[in-house]
């Protein structure tokens, strides 16, 4: 059972991403900048843009779970497009040529 956290390089994402990879609970971590990002061993680091949900269906790929940032940017405001990204995610089988 993968769990996707989205915001994972962020002050909360980072804290959910090291418990969950603590618990051995297979992790998979969203970020805008993948090659920037550092992780614990064994988190899979994947890279999309909440803002643009159309780029999320990789990282949703064999997801069980999500874990979710709602807020975004540095003023963080709530995420316009949390709709969107919950259709996507909610589809079965999310694949990336029917995500």
């Amino acid at each position: 059972m993968t769990i996707l956290v989205t915001g994972a390089t962020g002050t909360i994402g980072r804290h959910v991403v090291h418990q969950l990879a603590e618990r051995g609970q297979p992790v998979r971590a969203l970020t805008r900048n993948p090659a920037g990002a550092t992780m614990p061993a064994g988190v899979e680091i994947v890279g999309g843009e909440l803002t643009a949900p159309e780029t999320l269906g990789p990282a949703l790929e064999g997801v069980t779970g999500l874990q979710l940032m709602s807020l975004a940017g540095d003023d963080y405001m709530p995420l316009q497009t949390t709709p969107e990204i919950l259709a996507v995610a909610s589809r079965p089988a999310c694949v990336p040529s029917r995500c």
